[in-house]
């Protein structure tokens, strides 16, 4: 896991650079994502039309594509070949897999397109895309274990990094394997918690283009999580307390963050 002080060097990278993230994500979730990209110092845009997401992704840093929004697809192969010719990191959440044939086969279509520099799923998601069949019903994880060196073995194959998020979220590239104990059971109490770490990903890897910054992202995410969940408690508040808090802290450490004080 890395350090607080590498956190907070990516951190003051991403402030310097204020970095555009492109998100193509689910409505559910879009207005989170860009709360959470604005609290870290980047500037989101959300932009979804196929008519203009080339030139979106043109304009931006990074670019996001969240297969919440299956009704996008055609708009993330666009924008997402856009981005691969620039070089620009891409970051690929494969909501649904483990519940949906067809966004697991659109899924693995866009990857061989796209070849995302990082993909970020829950470990159902993550198995899913391993076994090829379904892992659950839905698209919460009920897969409770990661096998690293499986997961590693696929990051070798798809030739890009991968995050399994659970109780230890899983990082590789398919040479090294990371770990990251941090966050706490409340970030699965609310809606989009996820999309907003990929969205994390996608700003940290404008600081550094590294599997050390995504598991920097993963560290610096869990513990905004656990320092909101302790806030939560103290003032017996519940999900929506959590939320709120959750944003306070990435942005208490991210763009408003001054000294070590807030890590």
């Amino acid at each position: 896991m890395e350090s607080d002080a590498e956190i907070r060097t990516y951190l003051n990278r991403i402030k310097t650079l204020h970095p555009v993230i492109h998100c193509i994500t689910n409505t559910v979730t879009m207005n989170d994502c860009a709360n959470l990209a604005l609290a870290l110092g980047a500037s989101p845009t959300m932009a979804h039309h196929e008519k203009e997401v080339e030139e979106i992704a043109a304009g931006a840093d990074a670019l996001v594509c969240n297969l919440g929004a299956t009704e996008c697809l055609d708009a993330m192969f666009l924008a997402g070949e856009k981005a691969h010719d620039l070089a620009h990191p891409i970051v690929l959440d494969p909501v649904g897999v483990a519940g949906s044939s067809y966004r697991r086969k659109k899924c693995m279509d866009l990857i061989r397109h796209i070849e995302p520099t990082c993909i970020r799923g829950n470990y159902s998601e993550m198995l899913a895309l391993m076994e090829q069949h379904n892992m659950a019903a839905g698209v919460d994880a009920v897969d409770k274990s990661m096998d690293p060196q499986r997961l590693k073995q696929l990051a070798e194959e798809l030739d890009c990094i991968l995050v399994a998020s659970g109780p230890t979220d899983w990082i590789t590239d398919g040479k090294r394997i990371e770990s990251c104990e941090r966050g706490h059971a409340m970030m699965s109490y609310i809606t989009g918690s996820g999309c907003m770490s990929t969205v994390a990903i996608a700003a940290f890897l404008t600081a550094d283009l590294s599997v050390e910054s995504v598991a920097a992202s993963c560290a610096f995410m869990g513990k905004a999580g656990e320092i909101a969940a302790d806030g939560t408690k103290k003032v017996h508040g519940g999900s929506m307390t959590f939320h709120d808090l959750f944003l306070d802290q990435v942005s208490l450490q991210g763009i408003l963050w001054k000294d070590n004080t807030h890590l």
